[in-house]
């Protein structure tokens, strides 16, 4: 009995500990301050999406606002995560069918929750993703677009407002829906 409250006891303090060295580390980051004019960003409908700035797998700059002009469906994943595996077919078929009819697809990894960078490269190849993979590796944009469950996705209009969002994998249909209601 006395063994195992010290195991318990032990296991607490870790978890404490972490969390302190957790705190200390988001502290330490360097804040990013994004250059924008409009005062009315936000997450909800209607709102403007929040800019930001990452590196794709293939080491390519971008920003949201590059975007501008275009329907995005900007989405949160991992590879570790079933839901997001499941929706990656969907997503390819739907980019594939409507690349060519200003709609692109911003799949950002939350590469700062990955055991190994390679794995989104093989992630990527395995299920042949040809859309932008952002790269998340400091939580930047996740913390940004509270993307604490995932897969979740925003959808933002040509002049850079969220009309929708959604927590959970998507199929072909739930996008193809969504990006025609931004047409209304």
């Amino acid at each position: 009995m006395k063994i195992k409250s010290i195991v318990i006891m032990l296991i607490f303090a870790g978890l404490i500990g972490l969390a302190f060295y957790s705190a200390q580390e988001e502290k330490e980051e360097p804040e990013t301050v994004e250059n924008t004019t409009d005062e009315d960003t936000g997450l909800k409908p209607g709102s403007k999406a929040p800019n930001f700035s990452l590196k794709t797998l293939d080491g390519k700059q971008i920003q949201l606002n590059d975007y501008r002009g275009k329907k995005v469906i900007l989405n949160f994943w991992a590879t570790w995560c079933p839901p997001c595996r499941e929706e990656m077919p969907e997503m390819q078929k739907f980019y594939s069918d409507y690349k060519d009819k200003n709609v692109e697809i911003l799949a950002v990894n939350l590469a700062y929750a990955e055991t190994k960078k390679e794995k989104v490269g093989e992630f990527v190849e395995k299920y042949d993703l040809s859309f932008p993979i952002p790269l998340d590796e400091k939580n930047t944009t996740g913390k940004k677009y509270r993307a604490v469950s995932i897969p979740t996705s925003y959808f933002i209009d040509e002049n850079g407002n969220i009309t929708n969002f959604h927590i959970g994998p998507m199929d072909y249909e739930f996008m193809k829906a969504e990006i025609i209601k931004m047409n209304r």
